[in-house]
């Protein structure tokens, strides 16, 4: 684990004018980005419009510009990477980044459940990367004979924004979503269009669950911003059934994804990367399996992405933290088996402590300090 430096070498790397570009074109690495930014002051620098103006709208502390395929070093941004001590992103951007001699690390977004050889490739041209856990450390370690890279074990950023749980912060996001804070709260999640479950179980829960709970469904990012005319259908029937189920609502947008996991007494997920972040609260899990999405298919994709056997044994003893139930068709009862999960959920208490830990390492909020400090010693090694 990294030493924290004081507040005289914060002080000492101010005064010493270390200059630190975070970049990305996608906007999903800004959240990542603006955790390290918070502890190690720089320049948001990205090439897409979008991309800066939600940086802005977002993260207004943090400075925010724009690169120009035009103006060469009459503009901000580009003038920023080029002069830059350090250039961090959340995405290899090997050809963006070759120009230029900074130093250059990356962090990873999202809880990066496989990571390939071909895949690890596209990030040797960096000088340090900050990887989440033990897992990640594990695949990289993999290859440590044929690939060196430099690495070090730096948390899951965004967990940084994760509110803390109480009573009250509970009762306060039910209300909100005008949810009853008398009763427990199941959560939904399912994976992406083409392979979620969403079509197989949305409705299912919404006809089924016992009504002394509280139902959220939360769409994947794929359906949720970017509907198809399908998406929309299906959202528009199952917003209808909800209210009419009450005590049920389907956010798409209404809070962040975090604040739902917090509130969850039981997720209910595709065995996907919200299920993973939820268990920084520790919460019970049942997962659903389909033709499209299922222990099988993750060990064939395994295999395709020539993943260590080892490495995708162990990912599959996610499946093994809570209950799982395979759907042949549209018609399932979940009445049961939730209760069920929620009734035996202490059994699989030690379980879900242990896939935590091999994830993410630690569950703390510290992550940005510790990717802070590192790009701090980055810059001081010759």
């Amino acid at each position: 684990m990294s030493v924290s430096h004081s507040n005289s070498e914060v002080q000492e790397a101010n005064e010493s004018s270390i200059d630190v570009v975070y970049y990305s074109r996608m906007f999903q690495s800004v959240p990542h980005l603006a955790q390290v930014c918070q502890e190690l002051p720089g320049t948001f620098v990205t090439s897409r419009s979008s991309t800066l103006k939600a940086a802005q709208r977002l993260y207004p502390a943090m400075p925010s510009i724009k690169t120009s395929k035009f103006f060469g070093d009459f503009n901000r941004g580009n003038r920023a990477l080029k002069k830059a001590d350090v250039i961090v992103t959340g995405s290899p951007y090997k050809n963006v980044l070759a120009p230029f001699s900074a130093k250059k690390c990356t962090v990873f977004h999202g809880t990066c459940m496989m990571l390939s050889r071909e895949a690890l490739l596209s990030y040797t041209h960096f000088d340090l990367l900050c990887v989440t856990g033990p897992r990640m450390q594990q695949m990289i370690a993999r290859h440590a004979d044929e690939i060196p890279v430099n690495t070090v074990q730096t948390g899951f950023l965004p967990f940084a924004e994760f509110p803390v749980k109480s009573l009250a912060f509970t009762q306060q996001a039910l209300e909100r979503l005008h949810l009853n804070p008398e009763y427990k709260t199941i959560l939904y999640t399912p994976s992406r269009r083409g392979v979620g479950s969403w079509n197989y179980a949305a409705e299912q829960l919404i006809l089924t669950l016992p009504k002394h709970f509280n139902l959220i469904l939360r769409p994947h990012p794929s359906q949720a911003i970017t509907p198809r005319k399908k998406d929309r259908v299906s959202f528009k029937k199952v917003i209808k059934m909800a209210e009419a189920r009450g005590n049920t609502i389907v956010d798409l947008t209404l809070l962040p994804l975090s604040n739902l996991q917090c509130i969850a007494d039981l997720m209910i997920s595709d065995a996907n990367s919200p299920a993973e972040e939820s268990l920084f609260y520790d919460v019970p899990q049942l997962f659903i399996e389909t033709i499209d999405l299922s222990r099988q298919y993750i060990a064939e994709l395994a295999i395709k992405e020539r993943m260590h056997k080892d490495d995708t044994e162990k990912l599959l003893t996610l499946y093994e933290i809570g209950e799982s139930v395979y759907l042949k068709n549209t018609g399932y009862d979940f009445s049961d088996v939730v209760e069920k999960v929620l009734l035996n959920s202490e059994s699989f208490s030690r379980k879900r402590e242990d896939y935590f830990s091999w994830v993410f390492g630690v569950r703390d909020r510290l992550a940005g300090k510790r990717v802070a400090d590192e790009i701090f010693n980055l810059t001081r090694k010759v």
